[in-house]
């Protein structure tokens, strides 16, 4: 039979081996772990980095908003400094018609605007897929690997470190490459958004030079068309009070649709008129 200090020996040494195996088994537990924090941490700071992507691309285009809130305001005041000069005279009220149709309506001139704003769609599909891998890679590829460690090496303590210690090493060379293609992809991704917003840019100035144009034309020729007025500016002249004291009377009778001239009725105009009445009587 054995002796006492041979068997209390052995358990000693049995007992040395199963700690070392436990402190082992606890080390490797927490270096999965530590390495694990690291790649979530990697998912969160791609997350970031898209999330962060989308909002800049988004104010820049939300810019074209504030313009079309300024042309909204431009064309409010035109219309409230023509609307009293429609109730003047009938001569006014014929001015403000004959040129103020050019002028859009708000609702247009801020769809013109907005609808210059390019989307995102698209930007972000090379970067989007190299951290949708990358995720994949670590919840499916990562946790196959360091279940199939446990599995194949139950016991054996040394060829489960070096099981495990090599799925990792796989994972972060995966992880570097992955880095790497998304920084490249998010590179390019920027200079198409760029593209993308300045031609957004561009186009809504377009509209906005456009449209203040055609209200700054339209204002004039009202202005003009009331101070000077080059054209009758009622649809029924008064006969009692004309709006021009030269008056020239044409009857129906003189028109012969038969002969290509009727009497000259120019024959009273003198260089002291600043304008002339025609009105054709039957």
């Amino acid at each position: 039979m054995p002796s006492f200090l041979g068997v209390a020996i052995s358990l000693a040494l049995l007992s040395l081996v199963v700690g070392q195996a436990t402190n082992v088994s606890q080390s490797m537990d927490l270096y999965i772990l530590q390495n694990q924090r690291q790649y979530d941490a990697k998912i969160k700071q791609l997350e970031d980095q898209l999330a962060n992507f989308r909002i800049l691309f988004n104010k820049r285009i939300e810019a074209l908003t504030v313009q079309a809130d300024s042309m909204q305001l431009k064309l409010e005041q035109a219309s409230a400094h023509l609307d009293p000069i429609t109730l003047i005279d009938s001569w006014s009220k014929q001015c403000v018609q004959n040129y103020s149709g050019t002028i859009p309506t708000v609702s247009a001139a801020r769809t013109s605007i907005t609808n210059c704003a390019e989307n995102i769609n698209g930007v972000l599909n090379s970067p989007e897929s190299t951290y949708n891998t990358l995720n994949s890679y670590y919840k499916n590829n990562l946790k196959s690997g360091l279940a199939q460690c446990v599995r194949l090496h139950p016991t054996a303590q040394l060829n489960y470190t070096l099981c495990v210690t090599k799925v990792i090493g796989d994972a972060n060379k995966y992880t570097v490459t992955s880095q790497n293609n998304f920084n490249n992809y998010l590179k390019s991704s920027e200079c198409t958004a760029e593209n993308r917003v300045r031609s957004s840019w561009q186009c809504s100035f377009g509209q906005v030079y456009s449209i203040t144009s055609r209200v700054e034309v339209a204002l004039q020729l009202i202005d003009t068309c009331i101070a000077n007025r080059l054209v009758c500016g009622s649809i029924l002249c008064s006969v009692d009070k004309p709006s021009c004291p030269n008056v020239a009377n044409v009857t129906l009778a003189e028109i012969n649709p038969q002969n290509d001239t009727i009497r000259n009725p120019f024959t009273f105009v003198t260089n002291s008129m600043n304008c002339v009445e025609f009105r054709l009587n039957r």
